[in-house]
């Protein structure tokens, strides 16, 4: 998964926020929140997706 990232970036789900976008790691239960900025990926989060958020 790492390699699709660094290959082609922009692969990821457009958020509701401007340049951040978020990519499943399948078969695992975690999304990656990232941005590309440059030549740079940066990974603003990682999310385990079978736990509920903290309210």
């Amino acid at each position: 998964m790492l390699n699709v990232l660094l290959q082609h970036p922009y692969t990821g789900h457009r958020t509701a926020r401007p340049g951040i976008l978020r990519m499943v790691v399948s078969p695992y239960p975690y999304a990656i929140t990232y941005c590309v900025m440059g030549d740079e990926i940066v990974v603003l989060g990682v999310r385990h997706t079978a736990r509920r958020p903290l309210a």
